[in-house]
Order: structure tokens, then C-alpha cells, then sequence
């Protein structure tokens, strides 16, 4: 819970007010502190050692915050969640600010352990190389020399009827003004295939100097093309630097995914009436007409069966709102980051993942059902088949999420 520490010498009666200087409320003159935004009520000015007292003492506060969210987030899944929505807000850290915090101070690690021991960082790049892996950039032989683009230029029609007949030409030059005739998806397209093969045969980088010589406008879209068809070619050459940048966009990837990923929490957390709630429900009617059509010997009494068939039919209850599911999944994701925190540095003196791998393929799974079991109340029978089901759509939509997040980070990269 949050505590509040008496600063002795701005705390003084002498110095209390009459309105809070934060939000403006009235106050009385016995009040320390303000009770609608808990700040101290003093007038004395700022000192340097009230300054640093009170940045002592918000720290202590949210300290006890963390000690409970880490405690509780720990060794009891689901419970911090369920507590957390219940109410007990200043007992426990923001679950959407304390993620990005875990994973911010996981990749600020890990980057940290990448610089002062550099073979953790080499051990899985040995005999890999990405560029020896994709056919399109294998002989670094062939360059095309500046002076020999018109070449190029000029003679496209015999070299495009030699390319289709052979399969062999190394660079394929298209006139802009034949491209432009086509659709707005395959211009494009074939753009970007055309910068990405004279990017690499050639080795210009400097996007205007590539339009100038294959003789393109320099609009804003060529010129973003071709600068995507550079990053293409560097991701190439330098795989692991771009799989760095990436992981570095992991949290804020899963902090835009989670909000989707709850939708299926919503589709499948729910409860029916029972048959027996929905006849009664029925009766309790306001409508007099409809009491008095069910106090009609058979007719009623059919009518009454039916009409409770189609409200235990359609009647959904969900007991959790779509924000609470959302922050049960923050829950979770923090716990993995956790866990993956605690294990950074024993993997990273034995050199590789052992223990990250570990926690993800056990620890994780069986903390997952033990948060689903606690925070959504079912049986054992049901939390499982919910799991396996949760699992399922993680997989599947993260996969295309997954590719959206890459097309999109290599995309500015």
C-alpha cells in the first residue's frame, strides 16, 4: 500500500494552507496532506534538502508498490490480477507502465551483457552467414559500372527478350514511363525489384544518385523506394545488427498485440443462465401480459419453457470486463519478462540459453494455466481446454502479426 512520510520541517503548522497547491481543493488547517491528490499541504518553499527528501520519499513509495507487484506477480499468478481489479490499485504498480519498465530493464541488460562479454554475443553467428543464403546476391562478381548504364538504358528491349529466353541477365532495366503504365501494386513492385538489383549490383546507396543515373523522376515515393531497397540489401549483410534493432521493438510489438490477443479472451469467457435462472427470471416479469400468458394451463406452461430456451440460448453474462482481460495478459508478459531477466545472466556466463529456454518451454505454460485457473474461477477441465484453445490463437496470430511487425520494422529500419 502506499505510504506517506511526514517531512518534519515543511510539515509544520505554520506553513499549512488553506487550498491545496495542486489541485486546488479546500483544505483545513489540521491537513498534512491533501486528500483528494495526497500532496503535502505546505506553502514553505522548495529547499535543496526538502527537494531530495522528497524524492527519497516517493521512491520509498513506489518501492513498496514494486516489492507487492514482484511478490504477488511471482508466486501467486492470476491472484495479483484478480486483486488488482477488485480495487486494490495503490497496493500494486500501473500493470501497463510496470511492463514496459521489465522489458525496457530486460533489453537495457541484455544489450549491457552484450558489451562487456562479446562471445555472448558471437555464439550463434558462427558459419552463419545470410547473405551466402540468398541466391539473388551470391556472385559479387558482377558490378555494373556507371559509365555502362546507358547500356543498360538503351538497349532493354533486346535484354529483356535475351532474359526471358535465357534467365541469365544479372540486371533488367524498365524505362520509368513504361512502369507508370501499369497498376499502382505492380509499379510499385517492380520499382523496388529494379532498385534492389541495381543496389546491389552497383553498390550506390545515395538514392538520388541511383534515380539520376537510371534516368527516374526523383518523387518522394522512388526515392523512399529505393532507400527500402538499400535497407533490404544491409539487412542482408548485416543480419544480426537488424535482429537486434528488432528485439529492441519487442515490448511495444506485444503492447499493441495484447489488446487484439484479448478480443479471444472476450469471445470465450462467458456464462449461460441455467435453464432453472431463466424460468425464473421469466416469471419475475414486469409485463402483466406476459404473466398472465404464462398462468395459462399448457399454453403456459409451454410458452414458459420456450421463452427460457431462448434466453439461456441468448443470454451471455461475461463477469469480466475486456480491460480486465487486458490487464491479466500484461500480467502475464511481465512475468515472462521476468523470468527472462533472472535468467540473462547465468545463460550468458554459460554462453548460451539454457535457462531462458528452460523457463519458456516449463515455467511458462504451467504459470499460464495457473493464472487462467485462479483469476477466471473453472474447473480444471475447462481452464485446460481454454488453454490449449489461448495457445493455439497466441500462435497463429502472432505468426501474422509477427510478419506485419517485420515488414514494418524493416521497413524503418
Amino acid at each position: 500500500m502506499k505510504l506517506k512520510f511526514s517531512l518534519s520541517s515543511r510539515n509544520k503548522l505554520q506553513y499549512r494552507g488553506n487550498i491545496c497547491l495542486n489541485c486546488e481543493r479546500t483544505l483545513k488547517i489540521t491537513h498534512q496532506f491533501c486528500p483528494y491528490c495526497g500532496q503535502i499541504n505546505s506553502t514553505k518553499k522548495l529547499s535543496l534538502s526538502n527537494y531530495f527528501g522528497e524524492f527519497i520519499t516517493s521512491m520509498i513509495n513506489y518501492d513498496s508498490r514494486i516489492r507487492y507487484t514482484l511478490q504477488d506477480l511471482l508466486f501467486k499468478p492470476g491472484k495479483i490480477t484478480l486483486r488488482y481489479v477488485n480495487g486494490k490499485r495503490l497496493t500494486y504498480a500501473n500493470p501497463f507502465r510496470f511492463y514496459l519498465s521489465i522489458s525496457i530493464i530486460y533489453f537495457l541488460l541484455s544489450g549491457f551483457l552484450d558489451f562487456i562479454i562479446p562471445e555472448r554475443s558471437n555464439t550463434t553467428t558462427a558459419d552463419f552467414d545470410l547473405k551466402e543464403m540468398t541466391s539473388q546476391f551470391n556472385n559479387d562478381d558482377f558490378k555494373i559500372a556507371l559509365d555502362s548504364i546507358q547500356y543498360y538504358r538503351e538497349n532493354y528491349n533486346e535484354l529483356k527478350a535475351q532474359s526471358d529466353s535465357t534467365n541469365t541477365a544479372k540486371f533488367l532495366y524498365t524505362p520509368e514511363s513504361e512502369i507508370n503504365r501499369k497498376s499502382f501494386y505492380k509499379r510499385n513492385k517492380e520499382k523496388l525489384i529494379l532498385f534492389q538489383d541495381f543496389a546491389s549490383t552497383t553498390e550506390i546507396k545515395n538514392a538520388r544518385q541511383a534515380l539520376d543515373s537510371l534516368r527516374y523522376d526523383k518523387s518522394r515515393i522512388n526515392i523512399w523506394l529505393y532507400d527500402r531497397s538499400t535497407t533490404y540489401n544491409k539487412i542482408l549483410e548485416e543480419p544480426f545488427a537488424f535482429i537486434s534493432y528488432l528485439t529492441q521493438k519487442i515490448p511495444i510489438y506485444l503492447f499493441f498485440f495484447t489488446p487484439v490477443f484479448a478480443l479471444f479472451f472476450v469471445i470465450i469467457y462467458f456464462k449461460r443462465e441455467s435453464f432453472t435462472s431463466a424460468k425464473l427470471h421469466i416469471k419475475e416479469t414486469s409485463s402483466s401480459l406476459l404473466k398472465d400468458l404464462i398462468k395459462i394451463p399448457y399454453l403456459g406452461s409451454a410458452t414458459l419453457t420456450l421463452l427460457a430456451f431462448f434466453r439461456k440460448l441468448f443470454f451471455i453474462r461475461r463477469e469480466r470486463t475486456y480491460i480486465e482481460h487486458v490487464i491479466f495478459i500484461f500480467h502475464v508478459f511481465t512475468f515472462v519478462f521476468l523470468g527472462l531477466l533472472l535468467a540473462l545472466l547465468p545463460d550468458s556466463f554459460l554462453g548460451y540459453g539454457l535457462f531462458s529456454s528452460l523457463f519458456l518451454v516449463f515455467v511458462g505454460p504451467v504459470y499460464f494455466y495457473i493464472a487462467l485457473k485462479r483469476f477466471y474461477r473453472e474447473g480444471h477441465l475447462r481452464t485446460l481446454t481454454k488453454f490449449l484453445f489461448l495457445n493455439f490463437v497466441f500462435l497463429i496470430l502472432s505468426s501474422f502479426a509477427g510478419v506485419l511487425f517485420l515488414i514494418v520494422t524493416a521497413a524503418t529500419y
